[in-house]
């Protein structure tokens, strides 16, 4: 099973870079934590704090080192404060060489291209130099956005799966996307 680790150099391209999380990136998770969409299908605190915050930043270096899969911060090309405006996160599956995506943006950085650069950036990274053989996103139907997202990536809408997301108040419909290495 192909195993990830944190890209060296980091992926980049001319919209933006992806890097390791560090606790100069709280602010990112402050404004995420304010979105009511991002927190409840992710681990973002639905109420930030400062330990919320750093805890959330722990566990997205935990990822690496437990194996469960790899998180970055989506940052701005020529940013020089390295301001991180978004996450996107590649989580192994239990079957052999498949990988799932997921990603969020800050509402104040959206409408910017960052998250369809940094899908195509990771999931490239995870079919070419990773050895993946499929990277796949589960995204519910209504969310157009996130839709166009893996579209622009290069994901092929495969099919839906009936009441397959779980949220602490509702059950919703999940659209699958995948690309796959022969693509």
């Amino acid at each position: 099973m192909p195993s990830l680790w944190y890209p060296q150099p980091d992926l980049a391209d001319e919209h933006l870079r992806l890097r390791p999380w560090s606790f100069d990136d709280l602010a990112c998770i402050e404004e995420a934590s304010s979105d009511v969409r991002i927190p409840e299908g992710t681990t973002v605190p639905a109420v930030y704090s400062h330990e919320a915050g750093r805890g959330f930043i722990e566990r997205q270096w935990s990822r690496v080192d437990n194996g469960e899969g790899i998180s970055l911060a989506m940052v701005p090309a020529g940013e020089l404060d390295g301001r991180a405006v978004g996450l996107i996160v590649l989580m192994m599956r239990p079957q052999s060489g498949v990988a799932g995506v997921g990603y969020w943006v800050v509402p104040s950085a959206r409408g910017n291209g960052y998250a369809p650069s940094a899908v195509r950036l990771l999931s490239d990274w995870a079919l070419n130099d990773r050895g993946m053989s499929r990277v796949e996103a589960w995204v519910e139907p209504e969310n157009t956005a996130s839709r166009h997202v893996l579209e622009s990536a290069g994901f092929e809408l495969e099919g839906r799966l009936r009441a397959f997301l779980s949220f602490a108040t509702r059950r919703a419909d999940a659209l699958v996307y995948s690309r796959i290495a022969a693509d």
